[in-house]
C-alpha cells in the first residue's frame, strides 16, 4: 500500500513538474482583461480627432470635428458616429464629450471618456 502511495505521488509530482509556467505582468492585476484591439484602434483614431466648431442652442447643438487624414464629420446627439464603441455624449459650446458604449463590459483600461476642447 505504501509503495502504491509512493509510486502515484512520484507521477503527479513528475506531472507538475514539467508543466509550463504561465508568466505574467505581476504589476497588472488578474481581474484586468486585455482591451479588444477594436476599442484600442478606435480610442487612438478619436484622440486623433480635433474639434474644429459647435453651433446650436438648448439641446439642439451640432459640432465639426477635423481627422487626421483631413476629413471632416459633422457630429451631433442624434447622430451616430463612424466609430462602432463610442458615441457622443455631450456637446456643448466649446466641447464634445464622447464615451466607451462597453466601458462597463470589458473590464481593460481604455479610456472609457474622451473630451475634445475647441483650439483659439
Amino acid at each position: 500500500m505504501k509503495q502504491l502511495l509512493l509510486v502515484s505521488l512520484l507521477f503527479f509530482s513528475a506531472e507538475v513538474l514539467t508543466q509550463e509556467v504561465l508568466r505574467r505582468n505581476p504589476f497588472i492585476p488578474d481581474d484586468i482583461a486585455q482591451c479588444p484591439a477594436e476599442v484600442v484602434e478606435e480610442e487612438q483614431q478619436l484622440l486623433s480627432w480635433t474639434l474644429r466648431g459647435v453651433i446650436g442652442r438648448d439641446d439642439n447643438w451640432y459640432g465639426w470635428v477635423q481627422t487626421q487624414a483631413g476629413g471632416w464629420i459633422q457630429i451631433a446627439r442624434q447622430k451616430p458616429l463612424p466609430l462602432f464603441s463610442w458615441h457622443l455624449d455631450r456637446l456643448l459650446y466649446g466641447s464634445a464629450q464622447f464615451a466607451n458604449k462597453f466601458a462597463s463590459r470589458y473590464s481593460c483600461r481604455s479610456r472609457s471618456v474622451i473630451e475634445l476642447k475647441l483650439r483659439k
